[in-house]
């Protein structure tokens, strides 16, 4: 008698993958089924409840999306800090200016499980408002080229062994030379000059000055001097 196997699905079989959605003028809803579905997975044989089997998804231009009817100016957002009166409601319109990426999460995340693998399977889904998104090592090739990837890094000039090693070595040597030129003759003769001058200012005027005062100081003394003896007298 032959026995049957069932297969069961673990998570070393399972091989997540990215998928790259541009929502410029796509319907909200439809744009949202086939993220949830990607992201549980069911498009894959594979399928288990208990497990995550979906893959990664990645959303750009989620500012341009488009939505029928008058969902725009009816449609509101409702949010409550558990504190009397703390209701707040925000209408589409609003929330698209504002947090256009939160428009589709609340759709995708409406249609996961309300489970735990339900709140990992929604981590999975990277939403940008633009058409940058840092995600392009792991997309490679699914992307268009006109899907751009952010710089992570401002470009610098690569500099190789051999720049380093011959040009710099020289223009240092060259710049070095001057330096030492410019300060062994030019700086050397102005100083001498300089403390020359100084040393004549400092050795002919100041003491002629000097040996003057005295005798004009003396003169005045002695006039004084004289001047009180004729009172005296």
């Amino acid at each position: 008698m032959k026995t049957m196997k069932t297969y069961t699905t673990k998570p070393s079989h399972v091989e997540s993958q990215w998928h790259v959605f541009d929502a410029a003028d796509k319907v909200l809803g439809r744009l949202a089924t086939e993220v949830s579905v990607l992201l549980q997975g069911k498009h894959k044989s594979i399928y288990a409840k208990n497990i995550i089997t979906g893959d990664f998804v990645v959303v750009v231009n989620a500012s341009k999306i488009k939505v029928t009817g008058d969902k725009l100016q009816q449609k509101l957002y409702r949010r409550h800090s558990h504190y009397p009166g703390g209701l707040r409601e925000t209408p589409m319109f609003r929330m698209q200016a504002n947090h256009p990426d939160r428009i589709l999460r609340a759709a995708v995340r409406g249609m996961l499980p309300k489970t735990t693998l339900g709140r990992q399977m929604l981590r999975r889904l990277k939403i940008y408002a633009d058409e940058i998104h840092p995600h392009g090592a792991q997309v490679k090739e699914m992307a268009r080229e006109e899907l751009l990837v952010a710089p992570l890094e401002v470009a610098r000039p690569v500099v190789t062994e051999t720049q380093v090693s011959e040009q710099p070595i020289e223009a240092l040597t060259e710049e070095s030379a001057q330096d030492q030129s410019e300060v062994s003759e030019q700086p050397v003769e102005a100083l001498a000059e300089e403390s020359a001058q100084d040393q004549s200012e400092v050795s002919e005027q100041p003491v002629e000055a000097l040996a003057e005062e005295p005798a004009r100081d003396e003169i005045e003394i002695s006039e004084e001097s004289d001047e009180g003896k004729k009172v005296e007298s």
